[in-house]
């Protein structure tokens, strides 16, 4: 608890940090703004059969809220590579390894608590987000179903949504840690995430897709029966779920190799 105490301590601390949360809660309130305008839009079209026109097609309107209340979440949640990459880089960009070392000899138990610390730093700014989900759903759908966010399902869209940003923080706390480098976490992710949004391994072999990291939380987070159109999916949500827990798995614990063999300086 005391080295979980200090990481995140640490993280609280860092400028950087703050610097970081701000631009996110900015990305994240655009992001509310434009599904709010967008909600509000298709609400208009609602007919007596629960149903709204989605680019002139009729769509379940209670499900493609869930939808939204997720991707609301997921989509900003792209961008907390940069948080994962600050809270990474601390050690090196001042040098700080080898203090923290004599702090903390046994360098394993380092690692893990500077990825729990990172998780709860996490896990608190995606609360705050899926709380602004909340606020800005119940004031579109006040006047047709406020009870629409109490509804289990909106409640696993949004807990999904705050699960990956959690999950997207600590892979690229892993390759930061990996790397020794804050701009090589952040390009490093950035890749896998251009590599999911082009859709370039798809058109090779969509098994090779389904098994990198972003497409893997796509895979597992946004699937729906809303009958909006979505991306391609490569994998079903289970098989998505494992590939992702590998990926965390996998860099965690490369995470730990490198720092426990790297020279602290």
């Amino acid at each position: 608890m005391a080295i979980i105490r200090s990481e995140f301590t640490k993280i609280i601390t860092q400028r950087s940090v703050w610097i970081v949360a701000a631009i996110l809660l900015a990305i994240n309130l655009f992001y509310q703004y434009q599904a709010f305008s967008l909600n509000l839009e298709t609400l208009q079209t609602l007919d007596e059969n629960g149903m709204h026109w989605w680019y002139g097609k009729p769509v379940d309107a209670e499900l493609d809220f869930f939808d939204t209340m997720g991707a609301v979440l997921f989509n900003p949640g792209l961008f907390f590579i940069l948080l994962g990459a600050v809270i990474g880089g601390a050690e090196f960009r001042a040098g700080q390894l080898g203090l923290s070392v004599l702090a903390v000899p046994a360098r394993p138990r380092l690692v893990i608590g500077k990825t729990i610390a990172a998780v709860l730093f996490a896990l608190l700014s995606g609360l705050v987000y899926a709380a602004l989900t909340f606020i800005f759903t119940y004031q579109c759908v006040k006047g047709w179903q406020p009870g629409l966010i109490w509804r289990p399902e909106a409640w696993i869209k949004v807990a999904g949504g705050v699960f990956f940003m959690v999950a997207i923080t600590v892979l690229t706390l892993g390759v930061t840690l990996v790397t020794k480098r804050t701009l090589y976490g952040i390009l490093i992710m950035a890749g896998a995430i251009l590599i999911t949004m082009t859709q370039i391994l798809t058109l090779v072999n969509p098994i090779l897709d389904a098994w990198t990291p972003i497409s893997a939380a796509r895979n597992l987070l946004l699937q729906s029966d809303s009958g909006v159109a979505g991306p391609p999916f490569s994998s079903s949500p289970e098989l998505g779920a494992w590939v992702l827990a590998v990926w965390l798995l996998g860099l965690f614990l490369a995470s730990i190799a490198a720092v426990t063999r790297r020279d602290a300086r």
